[in-house]
């Protein structure tokens, strides 16, 4: 007698478990009503109505056995699309999986086309830049310049 207590009990612990983890995978796919913003598993509110109402009927499509995705579908038949914490990969929600990967590819290219361009500026001379001076000069001052700097050459220092 004791055995057969034993071997029921083993059975349905693991019954027990499996739901409370699909009760718990699944509170975590749909978003709180109560306007907190968060998922229906991490709702901290104390008097959250919501939480509760939805919780109740998340654990009660469970026990009926409805699939995840039915019971999914009841939720957005019910609340809407905003239920959902994550928006479906189809029509126009596929953007907001898009969007942000073309975003940073568009950014990336703006960056590479922006450094070739200011490499490209950087080896060009600019146009109000002096012209390097030449060894021929008007310059009265480089003239003397080059005078002493050839005669410091020659007689060194002191």
């Amino acid at each position: 007698m004791c055995i057969v207590l034993l071997v029921t009990g083993l059975t349905l612990f693991p019954a027990a478990a499996a739901r409370a983890a699909t009760l718990s995978e699944l509170a975590k796919e749909f978003i709180c009503q109560c306007g907190c913003t968060l998922v229906l598993d991490s709702c901290t509110h104390a008097e959250c109505h919501s939480k509760t109402q939805m919780t109740a009927l998340l654990q009660q499509k469970i026990d009926e056995g409805l699939p995840p995705a039915e019971i999914t579908a009841l939720f957005v038949r019910q609340y809407g699309e905003q239920v959902l914490a994550s928006p479906p990969k189809k029509g126009f929600n596929l953007t907001a999986w898009l969007l942000p990967f073309a975003a940073i590819l568009a950014g990336a290219a703006l960056v590479y086309v922006m450094l070739r361009k200011w490499v490209r500026q950087g080896n060009r001379p600019q146009p109000g830049a002096a012209a390097p001076p030449t060894a021929e000069t008007d310059d009265p001052y480089a003239r003397r310049l080059e005078r002493e700097l050839r005669d410091f050459g020659e007689k060194g220092f002191r």
